[in-house]
């Protein structure tokens, strides 16, 4: 997905409600290993567009649905939000199934949509046709905010047809942690193609907060991927089924993600340590906090581990290393859970009275594996609405970078030497230091990495390389007197501009940093994109090499008809598909 910033002031980390407890330290957020863990949690942004929806009474209601059998033709969505209207605009078609592919330089989708500002009427929606198709090599006007694009999985999408056809639901042993009939290929935003400048939204504007235009089209995507496979089943038997409401809800949107989303993570530090804050920030607060055995929210927390449990052995015992194995995990996450039962029964952990239990327990799944850790931050976090509104304010980013000419070069040593200590366990005199190079491939318009010496395109290395780009900058300022100005270093050593830049802009973010050499041979760009993806609010992290997963997006989410009938919970996390608790039990 598009990057998106309204150009406002993030609040300072350190001015965020933490309570009590300190935030993590970065050497541990940052590490690559620990990104690697990461799971969506309240504050993900799939979570937060919906929770916005229902508590500012959004109407969102499908307008228009002129397809043809096989699920070629128009679907158009309408969102009220007070005196703001939006359209999303669907196109469908149906492609061979060879000409279906994720990358960006496919062909064609069997989904393009707009999200689209006010009315559509037929004069519009033809120049929407015209252009919405192409994609890239389409025209946007200002009053588009989004463009995606979308394909039917070959796997599921017609399964699930013949399923209903026949009256009958899904089959739940089909889905695995897969459970989307369609997956989504590219979002676009802020300028691309056309398409509305976000600078545009004022601070009040609901599209103000980042990618929240987005995940609403995702949503409606999610919502028309469903609305298709019940139409094309309708289409084959008048009396074919349509989705139990557990399966409508069940099913999410796909999504597969590569190395794009890495080198625009270390592009954007600001936008890295705001994420980053959207996690541990609730973390750390809700670690603070004492309870008692008869609260609410012990009893809360409970189910919710019940739930995890459960949710993690149904994901199997299959390798899908980097990330932690699920089965593993439910039984690290079953001896919490055990200590969690002792304190609702007896107000003890191990024996010992405890008034924070949440800090207690963090620490006890802490220290047993990164994977069990992570698990128990999700649950606990769910405990932290009062923090919705101050967390979400605190998304939008100032990423203006400047060079401090003033300073003297033993300060910039010492802001190196406090903040950036972590560069130390690199030695780039070692060729395995820097095996690889990134760049953008002109035959795959996408970012890349190359092997270097092998591969070409290392004149157009981009600049990844904090980790290298900072160790060289610090060696020469050895040379330098302390007391000189960073000015007159940079007179003599012009090519440390940027990484100085780099330096005095990020050494204030508490988390701005991914603590890794990208350059290197053990560098696994897969961990890095798992904590994205989670801020995002994707899961269900399936691995297809080293580069890149599959994900999915809305499980167990609240649908179109649930926000008009008014159960549009915020209580889907650890969803899994329709009676597999119940065949989960039977089977023990």
């Amino acid at each position: 997905m598009s990057a998106t910033a309204s150009g406002l002031q993030a609040e300072p980390a350190q001015d965020l409600p933490t309570g009590s407890v300190a935030l993590r330290p970065a050497n541990e957020v940052c590490d690559p290993t620990d990104m690697g863990t990461a799971r969506a949690t309240r504050h993900s942004f799939s979570r937060t567009v919906i929770r916005h929806m229902v508590a500012q009474h959004w109407q969102v209601a499908r307008e228009t649905f002129d397809m043809d059998a096989a699920g070629r033709g128009v679907a158009i969505y309408r969102i009220d939000a007070g005196d703001l209207t939006w359209r999303l605009v669907a196109f469908s078609q149906v492609l061979e199934e060879a000409q279906r592919q994720d990358r960006v330089i496919a062909a064609g989708w069997d989904i393009t949509l707009a999200l689209v500002e006010g009315e559509v009427d037929a004069e519009r929606l033809e120049r929407l046709r015209a252009n919405v198709p192409l994609q890239e090599n389409g025209r946007a006007d200002q009053g588009t905010v989004i463009w995606a694009r979308g394909n039917r999985s070959a796997r599921f999408f017609d399964a699930v047809v013949k399923a209903l056809a026949a009256g009958e639901q899904p089959d739940p042993d089909m889905f695995g942690a897969s459970p989307y009939v369609m997956r989504s290929t590219a979002f676009y935003s802020n300028g691309k193609f056309g398409l509305a400048d976000f600078e545009r939204f004022g601070a009040d504007h609901p599209f103000a907060v980042p990618y929240r235009p987005h995940f609403l089209s995702a949503w409606l995507m999610r919502e028309l991927s469903l609305d298709l496979v019940e139409h094309c089943a309708k289409a084959v038997n008048p009396d074919a089924a349509v989705l139990d409401p557990q399966w409508r809800r069940y099913f999410g949107l796909g999504n597969a993600t590569g190395l794009g989303m890495v080198p625009y993570v270390i592009n954007h530090p600001q936008v890295l340590d705001a994420w980053t804050n959207l996690r541990e920030v609730p973390l750390a607060a809700v670690r603070g906090r004492e309870a008692d055995p008869a609260d609410a929210d012990v009893a809360r927390v409970r189910e919710l581990f019940d739930r995890a449990v459960t949710y993690l052995e149904l994901g199997g015992s299959s390798d899908i290393a980097p990330f932690p194995n699920c089965a593993v995990v439910a039984a690290e996450l079953a001896q919490v859970r055990d200590l969690l039962s002792e304190f609702a029964e007896h107000g003890t952990v191990r024996g010992q009275p405890v008034t924070r239990p949440w800090d207690v327990l963090h620490t006890e799944a802490e220290s047993i594996s990164q994977g069990c850790r992570a698990v128990v931050a999700s649950i606990l976090t769910e405990l932290t609405d009062d923090l919705d509104a101050t967390i979400e304010a605190s998304l939008s980013c100032d990423e203006r970078n400047s060079v401090v000419a003033s300073q003297r070069v033993g300060e910039l040593i010492d802001t190196i030497e406090a903040h950036y200590g972590w560069i130390r366990q690199f030695d780039f005199s070692d060729p395995a230091q820097q095996a690889y190079f990134w760049f953008s491939s002109e035959n795959n318009e996408e970012p890349r990495r190359g092997r270097r010496g092998v591969d070409p395109g290392e004149r157009l290395e981009h600049g990844t390389d904090v980790a290298r780009a900072v160790s060289a900058l610090r060696a020469d300022l050895d040379s330098a007197d302390p007391a000189t100005s960073v000015a007159r270093f940079l007179i003599a050593h012009p090519w440390h501009r940027g990484a100085v830049s780099r330096v005095q802009s990020v050494h204030r973010l508490a988390y701005g940093e991914v603590h890794t050499n990208l350059l290197g041979e053990q560098f696994l760009p897969l961990n890095v994109q798992r904590l994205q993806l989670s801020v995002y609010g994707m899961e269900n992290f399936v691995p297809q090499s080293t580069d890149w997963l599959r994900v999915t997006l809305f499980v167990g989410a609240p649908r179109l008809s649930d926000l008009a009938d008014g159960n549009a919970d915020d209580d889907w996390i650890f969803v899994s598909a329709p009676g597999a608790a119940d065949r989960l039990e039977a089977s023990r």
